[in-house]
């Protein structure tokens, strides 16, 4: 046998799994995609039903200016969502809540997506006195470096 013939064929081989390697994950589709953002306004509905800083940490950008625009102020940065929108707010004002969500519609294009929907939202405040709103919000979305998408900005109003 010939002395090369081992050493062509761990080349061969080393060559083939090491360019399987380099080999890029097809793109997702857009219903994926869409998806993954329904995920994400899941998240953010929960996030105000329960207050949890630690879900508005998970779902928010941190790589993009972070912005929300409500009839009770202007909220412009990922810090002042959490601090004075989800905890100073929500948290403080209220001891039940119960955002939900109708009509969402998400389109996306490229490395950003928007959604909008129409909300109700029903809370007892610390008084012990019932609370309902209803509105409209629109979101955006930005896709990360590393492929998972985040809010950057939230604009909603009541109606």
């Amino acid at each position: 046998m010939n002395k090369y013939v081992p050493q062509f064929f761990f080349a061969l081989t080393s060559s083939i799994l090491l360019s399987g390697c380099e080999m890029k994950r097809p793109a997702p589709s857009i219903d994926d995609e869409k998806m993954a953002i329904e995920q994400i306004i899941e998240q953010y509905i929960a996030s105000i039903n329960t207050c949890d800083t630690s879900i508005v940490n998970k779902i928010w950008s941190h790589q993009h200016p972070a912005t929300f625009i409500a009839p009770s102020g202007f909220y412009p940065s990922f810090e002042a969502i959490r601090d004075s929108l989800v905890l100073g707010i929500f948290d403080a004002r209220f001891t039940r809540r119960n955002l939900q969500k109708e009509d969402l519609r998400i389109f996306v294009d490229g490395n950003f997506a928007w959604s909008q929907f129409s909300w109700s939202f029903d809370a007892v405040t610390r008084e012990g006195e019932r609370h309902q709103t209803h509105g409209l919000e629109t979101q955006i979305f930005s896709k990360e470096s590393d492929g998972s998408w985040r809010l950057v900005h939230i604009h909603y109003s009541g109606r």
